[in-house]
């Protein structure tokens, strides 16, 4: 099971991105409706064979770029039966950044993966967990934290009657 599908990595961008990032560059464009059509599984006879065929390596290039974003979070640790907006969301950008490549790098894109990884590299340290809890987990206990602090030294002061020099 993906943690991201074609539709998620749309979602979380645009058509004309996608197009632009997945269409083989010695290829013509497609047209944004073409991609997102081949994306929502609908027919594309209505299409010319030159952007099917684009279409084709485009996808393939989409799916290449998730299986490599799920294959890094897997590395982490996280079960690949977990489906949630988060690690949607994480799957995208890494996703995007592997669309991207070298050639076409922006600082933006490059930020934006350096977080995920940041991200999956805390939850591998256990400072924080990617994994919802699962239903038969035990409810967290009813303890309470208290949290105190001493008067403040000088008393409370209200700034509005204060005379500053």
């Amino acid at each position: 099971m993906a943690f991201a599908s074609r539709a998620d990595l749309l979602a979380r961008s645009n058509a004309r991105r996608l197009a632009n990032l997945a269409v083989p560059a010695d290829m013509d464009m497609v047209p944004d409706e073409a991609l997102r059509a081949a994306i929502a599984g609908s027919d594309l006879d209505i299409f010319t064979p030159a952007d099917q065929a684009a279409l084709a390596l485009a996808l393939e290039a989409i799916d290449k770029a998730l299986a490599d974003a799920d294959a890094l979070i897997l590395s982490y640790g996280i079960p690949n039966t977990i489906q949630t907006t988060l690690l949607a969301r994480l799957a995208s950008t890494v996703a995007l950044y592997y669309l991207q490549g070298a050639e076409r790098m922006t600082d933006d894109v490059r930020k934006a993966y350096d977080g995920v990884i940041d991200t999956l590299k805390a939850h591998s340290r256990g400072d924080l967990d990617l994994v919802p809890a699962a239903p038969t987990d035990p409810a967290p206990s009813g303890d309470l934290v208290i949290i105190s602090s001493r008067p403040g030294r000088y008393g409370v002061a209200d700034i509005d009657d204060e005379v500053w020099p």
